[in-house]
C-alpha cells in the first residue's frame, strides 16, 4: 500500500514536533520519562526565581521548578517544584529560595524537617522561606565598606584643607637646596683624595686581615679559661665541707672543757676565789721584777754587805 506525500509530511512533523517538546523540557531539566511528584510554596517575593531553576538537596540537583503563578487580588506568588517521587520528603518540611551562584541567579533548596512519619505526598504544600536577595547580602558588606572610605576621604580632605601648603611646598624646597648643598661641599671636600681614602680603606683591611690572625689565639684563651673552669668546679668541696665539721666538733668539745668545773681549764675560768689569788701572785710578781730592776745588788750581791748595800741604796731612794 503506498503512502501519500501529505502522510509521510505530516508524520515527519509529529516527529519533530515530540522531538523538539522533548528536548524543550530537558533543557529545561524535566524528564518527561520519569515519574515526579509536584510540591508548591508561597512566597510575597521571588527575587528573580525561573522556571527550570535548580532544585537541590544537600547542594545536589534533584529536581526543577516547574511554575511561578502570581495570584491578582493578593499578588501572592507560588511556585511549583518538581521532585522523583522516590524522594519522600517529610511534610514539614521547608522550600527556601536560596543564592545559587556569585551573579544571583536563584534555586530551591529542601531543607528536611524531622517529621519522618509523615511525608508529603504529590500536590502537597511546604512552608516557604529565602535567604536576602544578593544585592542585599553585598550591600550589608560593602556598606560598612563605603562608610569607612568616606570617613577616610572626609578625615583627608579637612587634613588637606587645613593644611598650609604653600608653606609645606616652601620648607620642602628649602630642604631640598640645603641638601643640595651640602651634597656639593661634600663632594668639594673629597675631590682630589682619592688617594688617602684608597689608603685608609688599605688600612681598614690591614687591621681586619690582622685581627682574623688572632682568632687561634683568642679560641686557646678561651680553651683555657674553659679547662681552668672545669679544674675549680672538680675541687672536692665535700672533703672540705668534711673538715670543716670536724673543726667545728673540736671547738665544741673545747668550749665545753672550758666550762666545765672538772678540767684544769675549767677551774681557772669558773673558779673565782683562784683566780684573784693569781691576781695577787701576779701583781706581787710584778713588784718583785720592778724592784729587782730598780735594785739589783739586793738580789745580785754575793756577800752580805753587798746585800745590804743594795738595801740601804733602796731605802735613800724612797726617802726613809
Amino acid at each position: 500500500m503506498a503512502i501519500s506525500k501529505e502522510t509521510k509530511v505530516g508524520i515527519l512533523a509529529t516527529f519533530a514536533i515530540t522531538i523538539l517538546i522533548i528536548g524543550y523540557n530537558f533543557m529545561r531539566g524535566d524528564n518527561l520519562f520519569a515519574s515526579t511528584n509536584e510540591y508548591f510554596g508561597k512566597y510575597d517575593k521571588i527575587e528573580g526565581l525561573f522556571s527550570s531553576n535548580p532544585v537541590i538537596i544537600n547542594g545536589y540537583k534533584v529536581g526543577s521548578v516547574s511554575s511561578v503563578s502570581m495570584d491578582n487580588s493578593t499578588l501572592e506568588l507560588t511556585v511549583g517544584i518538581k521532585i522523583p517521587d522516590d524522594i519522600k520528603i517529610p511534610k514539614n518540611s521547608i522550600m527556601k529560595i536560596v543564592n545559587n551562584d556569585l551573579i544571583g541567579s536563584k534555586a530551591i533548596e529542601i531543607i528536611f524537617g524531622d517529621d519522618t512519619a509523615n511525608y508529603a505526598s504529590d500536590g502537597a504544600f511546604f512552608e516557604a522561606q529565602q535567604d536576602q536577595g544578593f544585592a542585599q547580602a553585598m550591600g550589608e558588606v560593602l556598606t560598612p565598606l563605603t562608610k569607612s572610605l568616606k570617613q577616610t576621604l572626609e578625615t583627608i580632605d579637612t587634613a588637606v584643607s587645613n593644611a598650609d601648603l604653600e608653606t609645606t611646598l616652601k620648607d620642602a624646597s628649602l630642604a631640598l637646596k640645603s641638601f643640595k648643598e651640602t651634597a656639593d661641599k661634600l663632594n668639594k671636600l673629597l675631590d682630589g683624595k682619592d688617594a688617602q681614602i684608597e689608603s685608609i680603606l688599605a688600612n681598614v683591611e690591614s687591621t681586619t686581615k690582622g685581627l682574623s690572625g688572632l682568632t687561634p689565639r683568642i679560641d686557646g684563651i678561651l680553651t683555657e679559661i674553659e679547662s681552668t673552669t672545669k679544674q675549680l668546679s672538680s675541687v672536692e668541696f665535700d672533703a672540705l665541707a668534711i673538715q670543716i665539721t670536724s673543726l667545728a666538733t673540736e671547738l665544741e668539745k673545747t668550749t665545753t672543757a672550758l666550762n666545765s668545773k672538772d678540767g684544769t681549764l675549767g677551774m681557772l675560768v669558773n673558779d673565782k676565789e683562784m683566780y684573784n689569788k693569781i691576781d695577787a701572785t701576779i701583781i706581787k710578781l710584778k713588784s718583785l721584777l720592778e724592784d729587782i730592776e730598780k735594785h739589783p745588788r739586793r738580789y745580785t750581791g754575793f756577800t752580805e754587805r753587798q746585800r745590804k748595800k743594795g738595801d740601804k741604796e733602796k731605802a735613800e731612794a724612797e726617802g726613809k
